[in-house]
């Protein structure tokens, strides 16, 4: 059906990044804090922002609101919330390894022959016609006179 992600989800070795990031990540949750959150969630949350662009909070809600995200992540119990999100990749450019993760990601891409074309989620608009624009009963009619122009005469 055209799943895509599910389909990268399954060509690309996560496992392999679990070295790269994980002295990055704290593994105990600080006091008063929640129990702490997997890294690899972190990082599959950077890529879909960077699949998508998404602002922080667009994929925070993307990730909870989306299945296909939800199963690209793996279904984690909870979603790293923007705050987390911002501050995991914060760490992963102070530790320089931004720039390690992103070439092999590329890497294992490029080995499989797949390109990844960005795209981009879009919001649904809902336009409704004034409804002084068309006479209920008349089915086809592309103009009709707006309560304006009836007033008018």
């Amino acid at each position: 059906m055209g799943d895509t992600l599910s389909e990268i989800e399954t060509l690309i070795e996560w496992e392999a990044f679990r070295p790269i990031i994980q002295d990055i990540c704290p593994r105990s949750p600080l006091e008063g804090e929640g129990p702490d959150t997997d890294e690899m969630v972190l990082l599959k949350m950077l890529v879909l922002q960077s699949f998508y662009g998404l602002s922080d909070h667009d994929i925070e809600f993307q990730a909870t609101d989306r299945i296909s995200f939800g199963k690209f992540l793996g279904f984690p119990e909870k979603i790293p919330d923007h705050a987390s999100l911002a501050d995991f990749r914060e760490r992963l450019k102070k530790s320089g390894k931004e720039r390690a993760v992103w070439d092999h990601l590329q890497d294992q891409l490029d080995l499989k022959g797949i390109k990844i074309q960005k795209g981009v989620i879009q919001d649904a608009t809902i336009n409704t016609p004034d409804p002084g624009l068309f006479r209920p009963g008349t089915p086809g009619e592309k103009k009709g006179k707006s309560r304006k122009s009836r007033s008018s005469r």
